[in-house]
């Protein structure tokens, strides 16, 4: 098997906080460095806790798993982040606590990133200078397959700031309320065949190589590299929907996994549906349980 590419994932690790649970650990960005742990890649995850209790568990959890530690920031001035977490409607709203730790990752600090690698990133950790700033500095390095999940949580995210860093990325996944916002629509398009067009026109404005349209409960579709739209077969649900946290990483973990792994993009999303459907029927974002990962990298071949 070909070595893969080394992964660079940056942003935030916090607790996602529910009313009637212990606090979960979570964050966009973490969630899929986790997962892709797990999958047998090795990421480097770049962020910063606070020098407090919950960033001390974080990164005593992150050892236990195996997940290199190295590029995790200590802060003294801000606390490891939080996020207040309540399901409405099956569908989670967040109270995401400002200038936390992971607001504030350091420039000084950040590794030195040579060759050709994956830099897998959101918008939220880029909604204070402090980290915007680091993650600029890193952002479009040579011999970068720039991977960004768009996550628009209101109000921490600028539209002007996020165009020019989709500009010319590599993957950009997005759902379709969120591809609306960005091509600045009042409605999201009813019609497959209207959205698939927006998607194709914003890919191309974009110059973005590869676009990825999530659809909740109805899949996803991918625009390529040629203006193809490749639709998978539908996943069916078989467990019963516990909470919908962290859904959206795990289909983009295994995006990368896909990726890295040079699988078709058919199957790359099939499978990505196939783990997302797992998440879903569980507490939270993460699977704190290698057999779980074992069953899916033997059911791909990976094992």
């Amino acid at each position: 098997m070909d070595e893969l590419l080394p992964v660079y994932v940056f942003g935030e690790v916090l607790y996602d906080c529910f009313p009637e649970n212990e606090p979960l650990l979570g964050g966009a960005p973490f969630n899929v460095a986790w997962h892709l742990q797990a999958f047998g890649v090795a990421p480097v995850m770049i962020s910063a806790v606070g020098d407090d209790a919950l960033g001390k568990n974080i990164c005593q959890q992150m050892q236990q798993w195996g997940l290199d530690t190295a590029q995790i920031q200590q802060d003294r001035q801000h606390p490891t982040g939080t996020v207040n977490v309540t399901i409405v409607d099956d569908e989670p709203s967040y109270d995401i606590v400002l200038n936390a730790a992971y607001d504030h990752i350091s420039e000084q600090q950040l590794p030195q990133i040579i060759g050709e690698h994956f830099f897998y990133h959101g918008s939220l950790a880029a909604r204070c200078p402090g980290s915007r700033t680091a993650l600029e500095r890193l952002h479009g390095l040579p011999g970068q397959k720039t991977f960004i999940d768009v996550n628009l949580r209101a109000p921490w995210w600028d539209k002007t700031w996020l165009r020019t860093m989709v500009h010319g990325a590599y993957c950009v996944k997005l759902n379709q309320h969120e591809l609306a916002q960005l091509a600045e629509l009042d409605d999201t398009p009813s019609e497959r065949h209207a959205l698939e067009e927006l998607a194709l026109n914003y890919r191309l404005t974009n110059n973005i190589t590869h676009l990825i349209v999530t659809l909740g409960a109805a899949g996803a579709f991918l625009v390529d590299e040629t203006g193809n739209v490749v639709t998978p077969e539908l996943t069916p649900q078989t467990s019963n929907i516990v909470d919908t946290v962290g859904a959206g990483d795990a289909f983009s973990a295994v995006l990368l996994l896909g990726m890295l792994h040079k699988w078709d993009w058919r199957t790359t999303l099939e499978r990505a549906q196939q783990f997302a459907g797992f998440i879903v029927g569980q507490q939270g974002a993460l699977s704190d349980n290698p057999a779980i990962y074992c069953d899916f990298k033997r059911l791909w071949g990976l094992i």
